[in-house]
């Protein structure tokens, strides 16, 4: 897997992507023999899903869930994943995401989201995706390897080295595929 994250925007109309600029996109990352590509960080436009199935990219779908906005609260970034109160808020939007786009071949894996700590919600999100489709992985960064939410250990930003030691030493001989490996704020 050759991926690279993507986020739905263009520099010319914002959040407002056509699907020529789609295309163009598609385009590009097949010509640079990516193969993959996280919809980072919320489903994208069924319209892309369909470009990827055309084209053959692969697809991690990634649930519109973030909260480590709460550690400049002082909370913990897990504080929201861990409240009852907000198990139908975060599980609303994996089985939006998964029945909506279930049946787009490109999608080889499903991800509970982006930076939002782990847990008891993460365990259940986990659990009911692996019901619904025991086909496809989940994936989910925050809580690392540590956790069972997770079929991919998916870091973000580790050196090779480590990438190559954890896929050695995880017992459960999962796959260790970084999910993030440059970023660049403020480069427009």
């Amino acid at each position: 897997v050759a991926g690279v994250n993507r986020h739905e925007f263009s520099p010319f109309t914002g959040r407002a992507v056509s699907v020529a600029s789609m295309r163009r996109d598609a385009k590009l990352m097949k010509s640079l023999n990516f193969n993959a590509v996280r919809c980072s960080h919320y489903p994208n436009h069924p319209y892309w899903l369909e470009i990827c199935d055309e084209v053959g990219l692969y697809v991690v779908d990634e649930a519109n869930i973030e909260t480590h906005g709460f550690q400049t609260l002082g909370q913990p970034i897990g504080y929201l994943a861990n409240l009852d109160e907000w198990r139908a808020a975060f599980g609303s939007r994996v089985t939006r995401m998964y029945e909506r786009d279930k049946n787009f071949s490109c999608i080889i894996c499903w991800s509970l989201g982006n930076e939002s700590g782990f847990g008891k919600v993460h365990e259940a999100m986990a659990a009911w995706l692996r019901i619904r489709d025991p086909c496809r992985p989940v994936q989910y960064e925050s809580g690392g390897a540590r956790t069972g939410a997770t079929d991919i250990v998916c870091p973000m930003y580790l050196r090779p080295n480590w990438c190559a030691q954890q896929a050695l030493k995880d017992k459960k001989k999962r796959p260790v595929i970084l999910c993030e490996y440059a970023h660049a704020m403020g480069n427009s």
